[in-house]
């Protein structure tokens, strides 16, 4: 190994040719071949340079196709002769290329929450500036499609069995589940499952789902605390379907605690409710008003009129009780 500065350089000895071979690594790891190539994609549409002019002396469009599917990975000299193409020193070109994965990861990220929060002319700006982009990595490319396909699902454009197909071909599911490690990704596509299947599918993904929170470390997480606050949610909603109460309490705590960890509260008035509604069935009513005041005061402390409604509609019809009049009761209570 010979290591410059980052980028570094990985020297392979073929014995069989006697000859050394650089590629490209960047912090230690080696560079995503598609991933760099569909950068390079990107700079050479926006420089006005035709692919064969692009790769004329340097390779032949085959083996451009081979960097691009990821079937072998750039020589460092290639990636050199490209950068001379692109008239981009390699360094700025390779410092780009990391600057440009992470401003994809954002866009990506707040395409989906915009369509979980039916935010609709969100949804269509970001997905038209998604779409004229080139989407460097595999995993937001997962991600910006399942995204896809949970926008035609609420808006009652797909039905459940034909969701259920493309999130299958999207991950490769069911055959995933025998997988020992998830990206975070991976596990939040699973989770969107809880709500469409049922019997022994919908057993098996809350069984491995259930797993990976037990082992945490088996959890590739990208960094987004609000993916994982989506999963742990969907899955207390499942287990109170089951009317597992238990497991409803364990993964609300362990949300509201991540949050609490992360100072970063999203999602906890989704924990508390789902909290008052086991701790009701399980008739601690302490703990169940308790969980219904800290729904209340999340909703307030966040003042969104559009969620405040939906959730006291929701809570006043699951608890045949008046939401306001109930708060009022229980701080005089609390203060007597």
């Amino acid at each position: 190994f010979s290591f410059f500065s980052p980028p570094f350089t990985y020297i392979l000895i073929d014995n069989a040719n006697k000859k050394q071979r650089g590629y490209v690594v960047l912090l230690g790891d080696y560079m995503d071949s598609m991933e760099l190539s569909n950068y390079l994609e990107k700079v050479r549409y926006g420089r006005k340079i035709s692919q064969e002019k692009f790769v004329e002396g340097v390779c032949s469009l085959r083996q451009y196709q081979r960097y691009r599917s990821g079937e072998c990975e750039i020589p460092v000299e290639k990636l050199e002769q490209f950068a001379v193409r692109l008239n981009i020193p390699r360094q700025k070109l390779l410092n780009e290329f990391e600057r440009e994965k992470s401003y994809q990861d954002r866009l990506v990220d707040a395409f989906y929450n915009a369509v979980v929060n039916h935010q609709e002319d969100k949804i269509h700006s970001l997905k038209k500036t998604i779409e004229k982009d080139i989407i460097i990595e595999k995993e937001n490319r997962v991600y910006f499609h399942f995204a896809l396909i949970t926008d035609k699902y609420l808006n009652d454009k797909i039905n459940p069995n034909q969701a259920v197909a493309e999130i299958s071909q999207l991950i490769d599911f069911p055959q995933i589940l025998k997988n020992q490690y998830f990206t975070d990704i991976e596990i939040l596509v699973l989770s969107f499952l809880l709500d469409l299947l049922e019997g022994k599918p919908l057993q098996l993904v809350l069984k491995k789902l259930s797993e990976l929170f037990d082992t945490p470390t088996n959890i590739m997480s990208g960094g987004s605390d609000m993916i994982i606050s989506t999963i742990l949610m969907r899955l207390s909603k499942a287990y109170g379907i089951l009317k597992d109460f238990n497991q409803v309490l364990h993964f609300c705590d362990l949300g509201l605690q991540r949050g609490v960890h992360a100072k970063r509260y999203y999602l906890f008035e989704n924990f508390y409710y789902y909290k008052a509604l086991a701790h009701h069935a399980l008739e601690d009513y302490y703990q169940y008003e308790e969980s219904l005041f800290k729904c209340f005061s999340t909703l307030h402390m966040e003042g969104n009129p559009q969620k405040i409604e939906r959730f006291t509609l929701r809570i006043e019809k699951d608890f045949k009780i008046n939401f306001n009049l109930f708060i009022v009761k229980y701080l005089q209570k609390d203060f007597i």
